[in-house]
């Protein structure tokens, strides 16, 4: 009995050494495996990065001196090496190596645009192996099957089946890499491959939608769809099979296959829509299907075929093509307001979140509270880059894109190209049913499509507006709402904030003034709400009201901040931000009321309460960003009624800008610096603007009066215009202008030093940047009046800059031009200053930019900034007359440049409300007479068309004259 006990024990726990090697080499391979994709993302940041030089040596922000190397460069030998390594891991077994892979070859791809000494090696040009070898991998996971069947007689099926794994592992990895290169620079790959290879992708990956892998046709079908921005001609040749491809994946049982085939008709009918139309009835159908698809992703994607087709311009979406659309209305419209209604995972989630909301009481966790980004401090004609999320819908998805979110703003966008008579009837009915639905839910839904079309239909809802009105102020503050409810009935209030505000004026014709002071007081009464989602919506509802209304909200302005302080000290961190905000709108577009008598003095207090309070325990606090634009704001609308507290928020600007540069000087690499890091110094020196736009000439006086701060201001000032982080620079050279302006004497003693630094942030690929340093330069020019001297070391240097500026020739690291808004009327306007102070800065290179001189002349609408780039470019043109034969022009010669001229001049007589340029040119004659206020100015001009119209000779002027429209013919003559 022992004996079989003992032969029993054994056969028992015999196989567990063997189970155990087993588990330990494949946990040793796990590690190996995670090591090596690790080795993968180091090597990718250390090329993408490269470490500075030992011993370099930096001034005091880390940069490295003039004429020293800035970055190691790599050997071409390693470079070589790691290129061959990097291709070898692309086609390797393991996933999450062909994914570290695949990620630092477009890195670097990417990269190389920039650091082409350290990484030149790394470019597409330069890398004539890289595309070939996708292509190959690519081939041969199309042929693995067939391979396969070609050696089974001659291999074990082992070997065999070895054989196709390794085939299709490569070209996973070599579509996944594929697809990040067409994602990051898709241009610069078509433009820089091998021209063969390149070209043979397209057909190879049509052949991959056959596949029966999932992966592989759902990856070859990704690529595919990135060619569709830069439509090869390889892609145009195969378009039919590109459409065939999309058609037969229609109804692929894989619901990412489904979601792909979605994406790529949105991608050709957002940039090369002549290949949807003459499918429009089609595809239309199939994408409506799709928006109601099972499945969420694809009803996502299919639901922005709408938002799409409502952004093309008429050529792109012809009559036939918006029949089709609006003839699809009676079951879109409906559909897209179910699908604004939260699916009911979503609502018990919500429903549990509301449930914890009561018991918290604005104790914010970390999670519930977004990031924090400031608002760019855009000067002159430019436009700001940070995007304003107020009048968003609010969504318990947070930063999610959603079919809830996509579905509304289809409707917002359907509703606004194709207007109330086409939207209305097919969508009332159902708005109407869920309006007056049992289930909060549905109606929250309801009322979050009433509001998507509150722009787009507004005229065509007005008959409605007094009977939903009240239905909205009801659901607002209705004590048995939904916080959900509460949220969306807020935020539609605040999107018919337009037709209140004709109410309030129109009370002659039967209008309601009281209603303004009705909104108000219903969004102030639920302010201090328990739930912070009521919170978030109502400041931001209360921001986009009070924007439209203005001063009509001036009689209600004691209450309102009476409540708005005790939210102060009652909110969490993320309804406090969203305050900020909503004071920082009140301030800008209420009006003076904000500013005058006691009410700076209810909240100017507690706001640096808290900036002192939150600031002595983290300087970096992500809640000083929108506590300190909101103070930036309150010190310009205030004026001189800020001066009891200028002193005190100069001082803590200050405190700020020093403390967070003392912290940021420790780290070691600041080239690994967050630059989120210097945002309190780009809001902090916002603020200090924002005094010296209040406080205008006394903001120097303010400056000598701080014993602590005043002495160092000048420092501290070139500090941040020569700031390695961009936004710093963008935010000093806003101060720099304005400081020329108001206080100039602040700046004369370090104006070589900034002017360096300014003329060097003339620098595109930093849009706002440029803009602000733009326009800084010009106001220097002003203040320069007839003294050349100080402008005359970079001058050159300037013009230089500013001619790419106004010829439009700025492009990206895809080789794409660069859409600068505003940046060509600042650089026009700049150009005209400089040349006022001397004419021979720019006139020796006038040829080169006079058209686009004119053309940014043209485009800038306050009246003294044209007024200066008119005058300098009269100056310029005296002081070279032979510019205008010079200046390369056309196949119509001189006259094409004459032209550009005479059309600058016709933008002095455009009106503000202009419409349609056609209609201004050949429509009824509406051009205004020129300003009167420059009187002498007008004259200059006049002598300038008489002395064209000599030098043109009475021939070509007299084609010249031809070729205007009628309405300039006449102008011509008035002027």
């Amino acid at each position: 009995n022992q004996s079989n006990l003992n032969n029993l024990e054994s056969t028992t726990t015999q196989p567990q050494p063997q189970r155990q090697r087993t588990n330990n080499n494949n946990n040793k391979l796990l590690a190996w495996n995670t090591l090596r994709q690790m080795a993968g993302l180091l090597l990718k940041n250390a090329l993408v990065s490269p470490p500075l030089p030992r011993d370099a040596p930096v001034d005091a922000l880390g940069r490295i001196l003039p004429g020293h190397a800035t970055r190691m460069e790599l050997p071409l030998a390693h470079a070589s090496e790691i290129k061959h390594g990097l291709l070898t891991c692309v086609a390797d077994r393991e996933p999450s190596v062909r994914m570290a892979s695949s990620t630092a070859i477009a890195r670097c791809c990417t990269a190389a645009v920039h650091l082409e000494r350290s990484l030149g090696a790394f470019a597409v040009k330069n890398w004539a192996e890289l595309v070939p070898f996708l292509l190959g991998c690519i081939k041969a996971g199309n042929d693995a099957a067939a391979v396969s069947v070609a050696t089974s007689t001659t291999t074990t099926p082992e070997a065999n089946e070895a054989a196709t794994l390794l085939a299709e592992s490569a070209a996973a990895g070599a579509l996944l890499t594929l697809r990040k290169l067409l994602e990051d620079i898709p241009n610069r790959l078509a433009r820089e491959a091998p021209s063969s290879a390149f070209h043979d992708l397209v057909p190879a990956l049509l052949r991959g939608l056959g596949s029966p892998s999932v992966n592989y046709r759902k990856e070859s079908l990704a690529c595919l769809n990135s060619f569709v921005f830069p439509m090869p001609g390889s892609l145009v040749a195969n378009m039919n099979d590109y459409l065939a491809g999309l058609s037969a994946l229609a109804t692929d049982s894989s619901a990412d296959v489904r979601r792909l085939v979605c994406q790529g008709i949105v991608s050709l009918l957002g940039h090369r829509a002549e290949y949807i139309r003459p499918h429009m009835a089609s595809v239309a159908g199939f994408m409506l299907r799709a928006t109601a698809d099972h499945d969420a992703d694809v009803a996502l994607e299919a639901c922005e075929f709408w938002l799409t087709f409502a952004s093309l311009d008429e050529e792109e979406a012809n009559m036939e093509a918006v029949g089709t659309i609006i003839a699809l209305f009676p079951q879109l419209l409906p559909q897209l307001l179910k699908g604004m209604v939260y699916p009911p995972d979503k609502v018990k989630e919500l429903m549990e979140i509301n449930a914890v909301d009561e018991q918290n009481n604005n104790n914010d966790r970390s999670q519930d509270v977004a990031p924090v980004f400031h608002k760019s401090h855009v000067k002159g004609g430019g436009d700001d880059d940070s995007e304003d999320s107020d009048d968003d819908a609010p969504d318990d998805d947070d930063n999610e894109w959603t079919l809830r979110k996509c579905s509304a703003a289809s409707l917002d966008a359907l509703s606004g190209l194709f207007g109330a008579p086409d939207v209305l009837p097919p969508l009332l009915p159902a708005l109407q049913e869920g309006l007056g639905h049992a289930d909060q839910w549905v109606r929250e839904a309801s009322i979050l499509a009433l509001g998507a079309v509150a722009d787009g239909c507004g005229a065509g809802m007005t008959p409605h507006l007094p009977m939903l009105h009240p239905f909205l102020l009801a659901q607002l503050t209705a004590p048995e709402s939904l916080p959900q409810l509460r949220c969306i009935a807020a935020w539609t209030l605040a999107r018919y904030a337009g037709w209140t505000r004709d109410q309030a004026n129109s009370q002659e014709q039967g209008g309601d003034p009281s209603l303004v002071g009705q909104v108000a007081e219903a969004l102030v009464g639920r302010m201090l709400d328990p739930h912070r989602k009521v919170q978030v919506a109502i400041c931001s509802a209360l921001g986009v009201f009070a924007e439209s209304v203005g001063d009509l909200v001036t009689p209600y302005l004691q209450p309102i901040y009476a409540v708005l302080v005790q939210a102060l000290e009652r909110y969490g961190t993320r309804s406090r931000l969203v305050l900020f905000d909503t004071l920082g709108v009140m301030a800008e577009y209420v009006g003076p009321g904000i500013g005058e008598g006691a009410l700076p003095g209810m909240y100017v207090p507690p706001l640096l309460r808290l900036w002192n309070d939150i600031a002595a325990e983290n300087p970096f606090d992500r809640s000083l960003l929108p506590l300190m634009e909101c103070l930036g704001s309150a010190t310009v609308v205030c004026g001189l009624n800020y001066q009891p507290w200028a002193l005190e928020t100069f001082e803590m600007a200050m405190s700020t800008i020093e403390a967070c540069t003392i912290i940021i000087s420790h780290e070691d690499d600041l080239g690994d610096i967050d630059e989120d890091m210097t945002d309190p110094i780009i809001c902090a020196v916002d603020l200090m603007d924002g005094l010296v736009e209040g406080l205008g000439p006394n903001f120097a006086a303010l400056v000598g009066g701080s014993a602590r701060f005043g002495p160092a201001f000048g420092n501290v000032l070139q500090g941040v215009a020569g700031h390695f982080v961009p936004g710093v620079r963008m935010s000093a050279f806003a101060l720099l202008g304005d400081l020329a302006r108001q206080a100039p004497v602040l700046i004369e003693p370090g104006l070589p030093a900034l002017l360096t630094e300014a003329v060097a942030s003339v620098d595109p690929t930093h849009p706002a940047m440029c803009n602000n340093a733009v326009w800084a330069v010009g106001e220097v020019c002003v203040r320069c009046g007839g003294n050349p001297g100080p402008l005359q070391p970079h001058a050159a240097d300037l013009v230089r800059r500013l001619v790419p500026l106004l010829m439009g020739n700025a492009v990206d690291v895809d080789g794409n031009e660069m859409p600068l808004p505003g940046i060509a009327e600042n650089a026009a306007t700049t150009a005209g200053r400089l040349a006022s102070v001397d004419a021979n800065f720019v006139a020796e290179d006038l040829p080169r930019f006079l058209l686009g001189w004119c053309d940014g002349m043209s485009k800038i609408s306050n009246p003294m900034e044209r007024r200066d780039a008119f005058t300098g470019f009269l100056a310029a043109l005296r002081t070279n007359p032979n510019s205008v034969r010079q200046t390369q022009h056309g196949p119509d010669g001189v006259g094409d440049v004459v032209t550009s001229i005479l059309f600058a001049v016709v933008s002095w007589h455009i009106p503000k409300e202009a419409g349609a340029v056609s209609d201004l040119l050949r429509g009824p004659y509406r051009f205004e007479p020129f300003p009167a206020q420059f009187g002498e100015l007008l004259a200059s001009l006049r002598q300038l068309l008489h002395d064209l119209k000599t030098s043109a000779g009475a021939e070509a002027w007299s084609r010249i004259e031809g070729q205007m429209p009628p309405n300039v013919r006449h102008l011509m003559k008035k002027v």
